[in-house]
This record gives structure tokens, sequence and C-alpha cells, in this order.
């Protein structure tokens, strides 16, 4: 006891040394970290003097000033542009503190090279423009933390401001949540959102406009993604939709040499990630406004890439523009089809090499394609679609898509408008994947996007066309909470011709010629990269022929064993005479007799049956007409009254008119 006590009184006044000594260290160190921030634009601008006083010793000379005096007033002009450039997207007060320092500084270091840092009046002014802009900035630095605490600063500084933005937005937008488990990334953040009793993931999707409305942000910045394990906690994820506001440049091939089974690097989110998609195994529909670039930058930069894979046959169907998109791709594809003859006949041949197809997966006891397999991966892409369901084989084309994908390919079909009166339903209820570019309206958009994407507040009519490449993709290897974040395809280029270009010389660098494919595959694509007789573009041909009158010397002078018993007929022996036959010369139809057909086929539907605008294609052989007229006599029906229209359904029903 003695010796606790005789130790602890002596060493009392070394202790109380030590722990003041301690405390005064601790305040000193903390007092110097709060202080150290606000020194910062005094030693900025005190560096300013040696700085001139350098540039006035090396240039200030009468030769040398002239040029340096056009160099500083130049490249300063050009520092202001830039720091007013990347600054647009915070406060304004703080946009314009920004720039004008840097003018201010840019514009002292000038005179100071032609005068010397300290002639007068050169470094009062430096000293009093200095001294005032170094003021402001402890003036802002010190502000700033109390505007974050009350007002809720907007940037991805870190959990605790992405928590008191989440929650007082939240609030702003009449719900209660709280925020748990967040995540910081360079271009994102997102966090678990707590919902109150009552709330559901659907009420969230809905406020979120509310809440970005509240915090100032960009459109489409909050993304709300359902927890599968948790309907009571779902995630949201902010990033920054500026991050796509210019155009991505093409990357280059991400895998060259690779399998198609690995994913296809094709742009960027606006989360910073790069998007990657995964074609094997799923039919694709790609929609989008005109001037949305579903071509140039949909089509293209997923072309790009799986030309650049050694087990893939690429080939393109387009009969509306022809040349003007698939020409550039011609040397890297394993057929390219422009004629509606040449399209026929395509679909044809495809049908009669997917049974082989499928027997020989049975062979190797496998269910569906796989890398390695011995087949090539058949992706079979449909430009400008809709006129092209105009003229196949509709019935050949919906057990196509039942077999295509069992058979190792994928179909891709790409449209303005992906309603039922442009795709068949069962076709559509076919697609495994879907890319919305640019759209005209939200009515537009429900036919380009899936249930989820709806639910999860994709707006592809925000960009119409003015954001060519942006689009929003739900496909394998896109993450289930990206569906709803927008992307932008890789460009290829500045302008059209540079995107024609460097596309053009990207398929010549993987010609189609050095992705040999099997035999079965072979039948259909016999001269990869080069032009077939039914596939020579539309100026190089004349007018396509009905198919009804080709080849008619073919099927009626050839010998027909049952009619001729097998015997060649004498063209010289003179004809016997016969009586007359009136000839009827197909014409189109005037408007009159077009609609008196149609009224005869509708009558056909008067028991109230459902009919969609692809049943009434009797009337378009008919006529003459084409299927834009059938739109316009339908909807006069329904403003008239003598037709209903389900346009969700996309059908049509003959109203039954009843006694009152």
């Amino acid at each position: 006891m003695s010796r606790k006590k005789t130790s602890t009184t002596a060493d009392a006044p070394a202790g109380g040394s030590t722990t003041h000594h301690n405390m005064f260290k601790h305040l000193g160190n903390k007092a110097l970290a709060t202080v150290a921030p606000h020194t910062v634009p005094w030693m900025l601008g005190a560096g300013a003097l040696p700085v001139g006083a350098v540039t006035h010793t090396i240039w200030g000379g009468p030769e040398a000033l002239p040029w340096a005096s056009a160099g500083l007033a130049l490249s300063g002009a050009a520092l202001s542009a830039v720091t007013w450039a990347v600054s647009r997207y915070r406060h304004p007060l703080g946009r314009l503190q920004s720039t004008g320092t840097t003018v201010v500084a840019s514009g002292w270091l000038l005179a100071a090279t032609i005068t010397g840092p300290t002639a007068r009046p050169t470094i009062d002014i430096g000293m009093w423009l200095g001294g005032t802009l170094a003021a402001g900035w402890n003036v802002r630095n010190i502000i700033r933390p109390f505007e974050a605490a009350v007002e809720g600063e907007t940037t991805l500084t870190g959990p605790s401001l992405f928590k008191k933005l989440l929650t007082g937005t939240a609030e702003a937008a009449g719900m209660d949540v709280g925020v748990s488990n967040v995540k910081a990334a360079p271009h994102k953040i997102a966090g678990s959102v707590d919902l109150s009793e009552g709330d559901t993931v659907e009420d969230l999707q809905k406020a979120i406009p509310a809440m970005e409305a509240a915090a100032r942000l960009p459109l489409g910045s909050l993304v709300v993604t359902p927890n599968q394990q948790n309907a009571g906690a779902p995630t949201v994820t902010m990033s920054n939709p500026m991050l796509l506001e210019e155009s991505i440049p093409w990357f280059g091939p991400s895998r060259p040499g690779g399998s198609v089974a690995k994913p296809l690097r094709v742009g960027l989110f606006q989360d910073g990630e790069m998007t990657e998609v995964v074609i094997v195994g799923s039919h694709v529909q790609i929609m989008g406004m005109t001037g949305a670039a579903k071509t140039t930058a949909g089509a293209w930069g997923i072309w790009g890439e799986l030309i650049t894979r050694k087990d893939t046959a690429l080939i393109v169907l387009d009969i509306t523009k022809g040349e003007q998109s698939v020409g550039p791709v011609r040397p890297a594809a394993h057929r390219v089809v422009t004629t509606k003859t040449g399209a026929k006949q395509f679909f044809s041949e495809l049908q009669g090499i997917l049974r082989d197809r499928l027997d020989y997966l049975a062979d190797k006891n496998l269910m569906a394609w796989e890398e390695g397999c011995g087949l090539s991966y058949l992706v079979v892409w449909l430009e400008e679609a809709a006129d092209l369901f105009d003229v196949i084989d509709m019935t050949q084309f919906v057990s196509l898509t039942r077999m295509l994908r069992s058979a190792g390919g994928t179909l891709v079909w790409s449209l303005q408008r992906g309603d039922s009166t442009q795709v068949p339903t069962f076709v559509k209820g076919q697609a495994g994947g879907f890319a919305c570019f640019g759209v005209a309206n939200s009515h537009d958009a429900s036919w380009g996007l899936s249930d989820a994407q709806d639910d999860a507040g994709a707006a592809p009519e925000r960009w119409r066309a003015t954001k060519p490449g942006m689009a929003y993709l739900e496909m394998p290897g896109v993450p289930v909470d990206k569906i709803a974040m927008p992307m932008r395809f890789c460009d290829w280029g500045s302008s059209n011709e540079a995107r024609m270009r460097n596309f053009r010389k990207h398929c010549e660098q993987w010609p189609a010629a050095a992705r040999p494919v099997d035999p079965i595959t072979a039948r259909i694509c016999p001269n990869p990269g080069a032009l077939t007789n039914q596939e020579v573009p539309a100026a190089q041909t004349a007018p396509e022929e009905d198919d009804d009158v080709k080849n008619v010397a073919a099927e009626y002078l050839a010998p027909d064993p049952e009619m001729d018993d097998g015997v060649t007929p004498d063209l010289d022996e003179p004809l016997e005479e016969a009586e007359p036959v009136e000839f009827s010369t197909p014409t189109k139809a005037t408007p009159e007799q077009a609609r008196a057909v149609l009224d005869q086929m509708l009558a056909e539907f008067g028991d109230g049956r459902e009919f969609a605008p692809r049943d009434l294609g009797q009337v378009l052989t008919r006529t003459g007409m084409r299927r834009g007229w059938i739109q316009k006599q339908l909807k006069a029906r329904v403003d008239a009254g003598t037709l209903e229209h389900d346009a969700d359904a996309g059908v049509y029903r003959v109203r039954v008119l009843t006694n009152a």
C-alpha cells in the first residue's frame, strides 16, 4: 500500500506535466489542422511573386516581350474558359469565384512579366486583389460546412451527405425513409433505403422525380432497384447523367479472337461503368425514333464486337436503307441481304438448316449452343424490321423464332415502334433483351421498354433524338440495378462521314473470310463478305418482279409428266383455235374500290372476333395499297365508331350495334 501511495505521489508532478503537455499538443495539432486549409489561398498568392520574377527575367526583354505577352494573354484566356466550363455544375457563385480567380491571376502574371513583380503599382494591385481573393476563399471554406448541414449538399462527398439528401428529399416528397449500407464509388453512390410501414418500392419509384427536383439534381440521377430478398429495403443509386453529355469514342474490341459467349462491350453507363451485354441465348428488340442512332451507334457498336469473335456468323438484312446501313459491314458479315427477293430466299434457306443444327446439338447431348460445340453461333439482324415483316412469310418466321434460339442463334429486330401492328405479339414475347433509344413520347416508350424498366422509371422520351446513342438496356449481362440507368453506345466518329469511314475500316480488318463457319451454316452463307445474285444493291439491279410472274417460261414451258405424258411440246406446231379469254391487267385500285374491298374483309369479322392489321393482308394484295393506308382507314373507322380498338393489345373488333 505504502509503495503504491509513494509511487503515485512521487510521479504526480511528472504525470500532470505529461497530461498537460499532451493536451496542449492535441489542441495545437487541432488548431493547425483547422487553420491550414485557410492558409492555402495566401500561400498560392505569395507564390505568384517568384513566378512573376522568373517570367520577367526570361521574357521581359524587348525582343521576347511581345511574343511572351501574346502567349500569356492567350493562355490566360484559354485557362479561364476551361475553368468556366469544368465548373458548370457548381453553384453559380462558386463558378464565378473560380473563373474570376483564374482571370485575376493570369492578368497579374502578364503585368508582372512586363513590369516586374515588385514594380509599382503592379505589386500594390497584386497585394490588393490577391488578398481580397484569398479572403474570399477563406469565407467560402468557413461557410460551406454550414450550408451542407442546413440545405443538404448534392455532390457525392460522403455517406453522411447522401443519407441527408435521400431522407430530406424523400420527406419533401411525402415519404419517411431511412438509409443504411451506403457505398461510394468514383462516379456513383448507393445505399439501402428502409421504407416505412405501408410504403412500397413502387411508391418510392414514383417519388423519385419529386426527390430529384427537391435536391436540384439532373433528371435521371436517382435509380431505384428492388431488393428480391427484402421488398421493404430497395437500393437507391445516385450517379451523374452529365457524364454521358458528350459522345463516347469507340473503345476498340474488348476480347478480340474470343468467343461470342463472352460479354460484348458496347458503351458506358452514367455511373462510369462499362456497358457489357451477352447476346447468346436470347432474341433482342431494338427500338427508337429516327435520329436516335439505332444503326450507327446500336447496330454498328454490337456488330463491331461480334465480328471480332471467332465463332460468330453475322447475317444482316435491310431492305429499306440498304447500302446506307449495311454497306460498311459487308466485308465482315457472312451474308448481307438488301432485296425483298433475297430476304424471302434467305428465310427459306435458314428454315432448311435449323433442323440439322438441332440434330447436331442433340448428337452432342446439348440442349443449347455452347462455346466450342462445333457450330458457329448465328446472329440474324433485321434492320427496319417492320418493312421486312410486310414482305416475308410471317407464319414461317414465327416458326423460325421458336427454333432459332435452341439451334444456336439470336434474332435481333430493329424498328421505330414496337407495337403489335409492327411486331407480331408472339415474336415480341420471344425477346429476352430490350434496347430502347430515344422515342417521341411516353406512349411509344411503353413499346420499347420491359415492364421492369418502365416500373423503375426509365424515360427514353426525355432524349427523343437529341442524344444519339443514349439508351436503356435490359439484356443478359446487364446488372438488374442498371436496367433503368441510362447508357450511351460508343460513337465511331465526330461526323457521319468519319463514322462510316472508321467503321468500314474496322470491318475490313476483321473479314468474314477469316472466320470460317461450320459446314451446316456454310449452306446459307457460302460466300462470306461477297455479294450473291439476290443480294446485289438496288442501284445495280432492275426493279424486282412480282413473285407470281417471275420465271414464267420455266414454269409453263417445262414438260409436266402428268399433263404431257413426259413429251416436250413442239413450239413450231400451229396453235389450235381457242375461245377468247379476257385478261385483267393488275392495276392499283382507286380509293373507293380499295375501301369497298376493306369493308368486305371487315364484314368477315362481324361476329365479334378480334383481328390485327396483319390479318388484312389480302386487302393489300387485291388493291395494291400499302400498310400505312390500312392503318389510316382503321383509325378513321375507330373515330367513326364502327370499330373498337384495344391499343394495348393492338387488336380491333367490329362494333356490334344493338337496338335501344
